[in-house]
């Protein structure tokens, strides 16, 4: 398995940066994870968008999923051209008019997801979990056969986090708040959040969904304390899993 880390921010980027959005490869797969705003221009700058075989949509928050309009304008413009190869596009099953982006395009074959929901593509167990943020969303965890991969989306403390880290090599995580400004009433994790589940569960975990009001050495300093386990995501960085 490998990330590459093609937006990292929420929920909007920096200058020149991009909003969540994530390229898994494994077994021959390209898997997208969400896809925020710049996202098409980074995907395109590694491979071409039509060998993507799967498009995850955690949620339709517009930080991971606004880039969509316009890949369904690039589908549009390869069928007129005679291309007829549909991408998966997995979505929370309660998701809903906001999601018509995608059930309405012609161009998408679309599954719908929920607690519990299992899939098994080429070779691949894809595993989903309802996670706690204020419009649908879930999670996801992927196992190749030998390793094992899980993505938070956008969540709070969830009991469904825990399933995602326990067992897994690396989780991607939701990290949007210094531990100074989270709150249970908040839509996302702490950072802090992520190093003691990673403490506890002995994986490994890169820190994503970053608040970019932040400086870099605050956060750096937050995740000190972790002892090299949990880092900062970073945009065109490939990790292997």
């Amino acid at each position: 398995m490998q990330l590459t880390v093609l937006g990292k921010y929420g929920p909007f980027p920096k200058a020149g940066g991009a909003t969540s959005s994530y390229l898994l490869s494994v077994k021959n797969k390209n898997i997208l994870l969400d896809f925020g705003a710049g996202a098409f221009s980074r995907l395109s700058s590694i491979i071409s968008p039509k060998e993507v075989d799967i498009i995850f949509i955690s949620h339709f928050h517009s930080d991971h999923s606004s880039d969509l309009g316009i890949l369904t304008y690039y589908y549009q413009t390869l069928f007129a051209g005679g291309y007829g190869k549909k991408p998966t596009v997995i979505i929370p099953e309660k998701s809903g008019d906001e999601s018509n982006i995608v059930v309405n395009c012609p161009y998408f074959e679309v599954k719908r997801v929920a607690e519990g929901s299992q899939l098994s593509v080429g070779g691949l167990s894809l595993s989903f979990y309802e996670m706690n943020h204020p419009v649908p969303c879930v999670g996801v965890r992927i196992n190749d056969g030998e390793k094992t991969f899980s993505y938070t989306g956008d969540t709070n403390l969830s009991p469904s986090v825990e399933h995602l880290f326990k067992g897994a090599d690396l989780v991607l995580c939701d990290g949007c708040f210094l531990p100074c400004d989270w709150a249970e009433s908040k839509p996302h994790l702490s950072i802090e959040h992520i190093i003691d589940f990673t403490n506890k569960y002995g994986n490994k975990s890169i820190i994503s969904h970053i608040n970019p009001k932040y400086e870099e050495n605050e956060l750096q300093k937050a995740i000190q304390k972790a002892e090299g386990k949990c880092i900062l995501a970073e945009e065109g960085e490939c990790y292997r899993i």
